[in-house]
C-alpha cells in the first residue's frame, strides 16, 4: 500500500471519533470568536486579525488533540497487530508517519476550513494575499501546535494508563501554553501584567505585535531568523516525542512477548 493510502486509512479511523470531533468544533469556534484585536478575522481585511486567530486555533483545539491520541503509537502494540505491521512490506518508519500524517490531517481539518472561509472573506474585504495567508498560517502556526499536542498525547498514553494519560496531556499541554504564551510584563506603578504572547512566526513574517493584547512599542518583534528556529525547535520537539514514544511502545511490546 502506498503512504497515501496508509495516511488515509489512518485518517478514516481518526475520523471515526465521535467525541472528538464534538469537542474541537466547539473549541476551533471559541478560537474564532474571541477577539482582541478591531475586528473577528473574517470582517476586516488585516492580516493581524487572521494570524490571531491562528494561534488561538494553535492553543484551543490542541486540548482536544491531547486528550484524543493516547494511543496513537501504542495501538499497534496494544491492539495485538504490532507483528502484522512488522511483517508487511511497508517500512515502520512508513506506517508511524501515515499514522502520525493521517491523524494530523483529520484533526486540523476544522481548523484550516476555519482560516479558508475567514481567508476568502478578507479576500472579499479587499486583502488579496488572505488566501494565502491563511494557507500559510495554517502550514506554520496551527498546524505544528496540533502536532506538537498529539505528541505530548502519544507519550502519555505510551507510559500511563489511558484515563491517566488524558489527564496528563491535556495538563501538559496546559503547562505548556502557560509557559510559552502567558508573558508577565511589569507596570510603571508596581507589580505585574500578564499580556499574551505572539507567536514568533506571526511576528516575523505577518506583522503581528509581539504581545497578542496589546500594541507594544517596547518590545522588539521577532526577526525571522528566529522565528524559522522557533518554528524548527517546535517541530524538532515534536518529533523526539514520537520517537521516544516509539522506542517505549516497542519496548514493552517486546518484553511482553
Amino acid at each position: 500500500m502506498s503512504f497515501l493510502g496508509l495516511a488515509l486509512a489512518h485518517a478514516r479511523i481518526a475520523g471515526r471519533q465521535r467525541a472528538l470531533w464534538v469537542v474541537s468544533i466547539l473549541l476551533t469556534v471559541l478560537a474564532a470568536t474571541l477577539n482582541v484585536n478591531t475586528g473577528l478575522a473574517f470582517e476586516t481585511d488585516d492580516v493581524a486579525d487572521l494570524a490571531f486567530l491562528a494561534q488561538l486555533l494553535a492553543l484551543l483545539p490542541p486540548i482536544a488533540y491531547a486528550a484524543a491520541f493516547t494511543d496513537l503509537v501504542s495501538a499497534p502494540a496494544r491492539l495485538g497487530i504490532a507483528e502484522v505491521e512488522a511483517s508487511s512490506p511497508t517500512s515502520p518508519a512508513m506506517l508511524a508517519v501515515a499514522r502520525v500524517v493521517g491523524s494530523l490531517l483529520v484533526v486540523a481539518l476544522p481548523s484550516a476550513l476555519v482560516l479558508l472561509f475567514c481567508g476568502f472573506a478578507q479576500t472579499a474585504h479587499g486583502n488579496q494575499w488572505a488566501v494565502l495567508q491563511a494557507v500559510s498560517l495554517f502550514a506554520f502556526v496551527a498546524a505544528p501546535g496540533a502536532l506538537l499536542a498529539m505528541s505530548l498525547s502519544s507519550l502519555a498514553g505510551t507510559v500511563l494508563p489511558r484515563a491517566i494519560a488524558r489527564i496528563a496531556a491535556v495538563a501538559a499541554w496546559c503547562v505548556a501554553v502557560g509557559l510559552t504564551t502567558f508573558v508577565p510584563t511589569p507596570e510603571p506603578g508596581g507589580g505585574f501584567k500578564i499580556h499574551l504572547a505572539s507567536d514568533a512566526v506571526c511576528q516575523a513574517f505577518f506583522g503581528c505585535s509581539p504581545l497578542m493584547d496589546q500594541a507594544s512599542a517596547n518590545v522588539a518583534a521577532s526577526a525571522p531568523i528566529e522565528a524559522v528556529v522557533a518554528l524548527a525547535a517546535k517541530l524538532a520537539i515534536a518529533i523526539a516525542l514520537l520517537l521516544l514514544a516509539g522506542a517505549l511502545s516497542r519496548s514493552r511490546a517486546y518484553r511482553r512477548g
